[in-house]
């Protein structure tokens, strides 16, 4: 693919996308998932190379939770996510490719655990590998001023979604037990799932371009069997309560990411101006929506920089939240049913996310 864009002069590298997940921003959006090497690839001078690899590191923390579009203030509430992602593509004849992902994270969380104290969790690992096939529908073999790329991959569940670490009980240090982790630094969600992919790019002069790339991640699998909460860390009455509603254990939800921008080229610098909208929907393309969700999304603008070298380019981009929002899941539905008030799933969401890569080709 990067040997058509080079010769092209393409704009975008397929998308994860967020950890995602990768993928994401937050225990709301895409998490954990491979990826997303969608930044701009523009300038990359002919070559033979029909091999390259992006290797794209992501790190955010997020302070503020959200039930609905209201911050909670939620004192010790704290979660920081880095992940690192190697997304190996080889240029096929006819515009295909195809691309494999590999994401590892390292994750913590820290909350306040039932003896009233603040105490961390962590997991580390590989996440959820990723196989794509991708294909531009116009011709490459004659120069463009735009073209449209699609994607269709699997998402394997390689990352450990059941991940454990100590819970504390009591004022005794030594009552502790292993529990699941928060769902959010979960490193994978223990669902096969499909991944479709749309990049498009238009090429005004040598200065400007405009570029557009949309992910949709697929769940058939309804729920992973994971605890969401420790045992005994809630009242028995809300365990009661969400064992009726389906909230005791983690979901495995659809998840997506929409970007577009502008590219404003100057020689071998690249900056760009870009909006991302991504996050997870309360309903599923495919299957049954029970479980626990931390579902909304997120509005970001998207600023980003870019310099190339003869075979390679370096980039940095930032996302900075404009809106951000819990929704209504399934299970906050039957608890509003039985308990007839009003009820969203609260969830973390990124106060910054900072994205620095390097793509080569061989």
């Amino acid at each position: 693919m990067l040997l058509f864009m080079r010769k092209l002069l393409l704009l975008p590298v397929i998308l994860f996308c967020c950890f995602t997940i990768a993928n994401g921003q937050g225990c709301v959006a895409v998490k954990n998932l491979a990826g997303f090497g969608q930044f701009a690839a523009l300038g990359f001078k002919q070559t033979s190379d029909t091999w390259s690899l992006d290797i794209n590191n992501r790190y955010f923390t997020a302070f503020d939770v959200y039930q609905g579009t209201n911050k909670l203030g939620l004192d010790g509430n704290r979660l920081y996510e880095y992940a690192i992602n190697f997304e190996l593509t080889k240029d096929l004849n006819n515009g295909w490719s195809l691309a494999f992902d590999l994401p590892i994270a390292s994750n913590k969380t820290t909350g306040t655990n039932s003896d009233g104290m603040v105490h961390p969790q962590h997991s580390f690992g590989v996440s959820d590998i990723r196989f794509t096939a991708l294909k531009w529908l116009f011709n490459t073999n004659v120069p463009r001023r735009g073209n449209i790329q699609l994607g269709l991959g699997i998402k394997f569940p390689t990352g450990n979604y059941h991940s454990v670490d100590y819970w504390y009980y009591g004022g005794n240090p030594d009552m502790k037990s292993l529990v699941p982790v928060n769902v959010a630094i979960q490193l994978g969600d223990g669902g096969t799932g499909i991944t479709t992919a749309l990049n498009a790019f238009y090429i005004f002069n040598r200065t400007v371009s405009i570029y557009a790339n949309l992910f949709y991640l697929i769940s058939p699998v309804n729920t992973n069997g994971v605890l969401a909460y420790p045992p005994g860390a809630l009242p028995p009455s809300v365990d009661s309560l969400n064992a009726q509603t389906t909230n005791n254990v983690n979901s495995v939800p659809d998840n997506y990411t929409l970007r577009a921008g502008a590219n404003f080229t100057f020689d071998k610098l690249v900056l760009t101006a870009g909006l991302r909208f991504e996050g997870a929907p309360a309903h599923d393309l495919i299957g049954d929506n029970d479980g626990l969700r931390r579902v909304g999304h997120i509005f970001s603008a998207e600023p980003g920089v870019e310099y190339k070298f003869k075979k390679a380019i370096l980039y940095g981009f930032v996302t900075v939240p404009i809106q951000r929002q819990t929704i209504e899941t399934v299970p906050d539905e039957r608890q509003e049913a039985i308990t007839g008030v009003p009820f969203i799933t609260p969830g973390h969401f990124a106060n910054i996310v900072y994205y620095l890569g390097y793509t080569f080709t061989f």
